[in-house]
């Protein structure tokens, strides 16, 4: 389960957030929130697959995972036509726009990334640890 959830995690720190951070600073754009959301949880995600800090990656994942699963869903159901965030009211100020949500993009490819993602680490987030195999040998005169 380690290897298959640190791979996951470096992919996405290294392709999603290190390459998009160059891109964006080489073009003179600056970085977005985007490019340091996924910069940022890559990196977190890369730390705690350290078997010192393990016991923090499964909420890590839960959490990381429900958040960027929730973006994608959103990003494309508001690209289908269908608004569920209202864009009134003082709890959206800043926060919550057309175009996204905390600084993730609602655009069809960015949902689909954020979409992926975030499945992928609910799938590390919720799957059993696997338990080692044993063998238990006894007597005959206790079978």
């Amino acid at each position: 389960m380690l290897a298959q959830r640190s791979t996951h995690y470096w992919l996405w720190f290294i392709l999603f957030g290190v390459v998009s951070a160059i891109v964006s600073l080489a073009q003179h754009n600056g970085m977005t929130a985007e490019t340091w959301w996924l910069l940022i949880t890559g990196l977190l995600g890369v730390v705690f697959s350290v078997r010192a800090l393990s016991a923090i990656a499964r909420p890590f994942d839960i959490v990381v995972g429900i958040l960027f699963t929730a973006v994608g869903v959103l990003g494309i159901l508001h690209n289908l036509g269908v608004n569920l965030i209202p864009m009134s009211g003082s709890v959206t100020s800043g926060a919550v726009s057309n175009a996204g949500v905390l600084g993730l993009s609602f655009f069809i490819p960015y949902a689909l990334i954020h979409m992926l993602l975030g499945l992928t680490s609910l799938n590390a987030g919720l799957r059993t640890r696997s338990v080692a195999p044993s063998v238990v040998v006894g007597s005959q005169a206790a079978a």
